[in-house]
């Protein structure tokens, strides 16, 4: 009963914060950048809710990711009335990600759901958000759930309250696409001096077009935000990739991977890439009932 009502304190936290939701990062949005060739940049402005309570103490170089793929665009047929997302709350509340990388989310999902279970796991520290909406092909806007918001990929993040210095976002659209009309993005934030992290959906219609968007996220833009921010190291990027890992494959997952980074899948098309000076601990699955994907849970060690 007492660990209940302290959760019941801890979720009130949060709805109270939220509620507001004005506690926004230290730095401006990064402006649109130059297209590379293989993506081309989008404007985004993260958002960061400041510690709300004491610090949960934990070991000081865990850094653990969770990987979701919620199906809550409410056309899909894998959609479940919406109750993916609280359930997938209640997962984070349970194993306390330092990270989570979010796929076919709605924008409203974030602040209603997504990120107070981030505040109520992490109080007393920084928690982040940046969302990046799939684009349509024929318009250039936004794609939209059923409900209206915005459909897309979105990491959230934790930040010890001592290391916070300011969260810095970028977000673009590939060049490479299948013929479909919603265009594939990703959402990356830089959590200054602490770790970059990324979240992607790739096409789901053709591997080339998805190994294609794995390499130019992977060989592109993350070395481009690593030496725009100054930053060696410290990268953690998620999504589900629609590639499986198949050493006879010409699409094999391993085939975007560059050199200085571990990738671990789930045996199917969710992985996790993360640079090398992360340290490899464990995996694991948790079954969801509301979404045709697991979590999917690595465990790392950070710099």
């Amino acid at each position: 009963m007492r660990n209940e009502r302290r959760s019941a304190r801890a979720i009130r936290r949060a709805a109270a914060v939220l509620a507001t939701f004005v506690a926004v990062s230290s730095t401006a949005a990064v402006p649109a950048r130059a297209a590379t060739g293989s993506v081309e940049y989008l404007p985004a402005t993260p958002v960061v809710v400041a510690p709300t309570g004491e610090a949960v103490s934990t070991a000081a170089e865990r850094f653990w990711e969770l990987q979701l793929n919620l199906c809550n665009s409410g056309i899909a047929g894998c959609y479940s009335q919406g109750r993916a997302v609280p359930e997938a709350a209640d997962l984070i509340r349970q194993v306390r990600p330092n990270l989570v990388t979010l796929n076919e989310i709605c924008s409203g999902d974030l602040p209603a759901h997504l990120v107070p279970a981030m505040v109520s796991a992490w109080p007393g520290d920084a928690v982040y958000q940046v969302f990046a909406p799939a684009v349509r092909r024929d318009t250039g806007t936004p794609v939209k759930c059923a409900n209206g918001q915005d459909y897309g990929n979105a990491v959230v993040g934790r930040v010890a309250a001592a290391s916070h210095r300011g969260v810095r976002a970028w977000t673009g659209r590939y060049t490479s696409q299948d013929s479909g009309n919603e265009q594939r993005t990703f959402a990356c934030a830089y959590a200054v001096g602490d770790h970059l992290s990324c979240a992607t959906h790739l096409s789901a219609s053709s591997e080339p077009v998805a190994l294609a968007q794995c390499r130019a996220l992977l060989f592109d833009v993350v070395p481009d935000i690593r030496s725009a921010e100054g930053l060696s190291g410290k990268t953690v990027v998620g999504g589900d990739f629609n590639l499986e890992y198949d050493t006879s494959d010409p699409e094999n997952a391993q085939n975007c991977v560059p050199p200085g980074h571990v990738r671990k899948g789930d045996g199917d098309v969710q992985h996790v890439v993360f640079s090398s000076d992360n340290a490899f601990v464990s995996t694991s699955k948790h079954g969801l009932v509301h979404t045709d994907h697991d979590g999917w849970l690595v465990r790392l060690t950070k710099p």
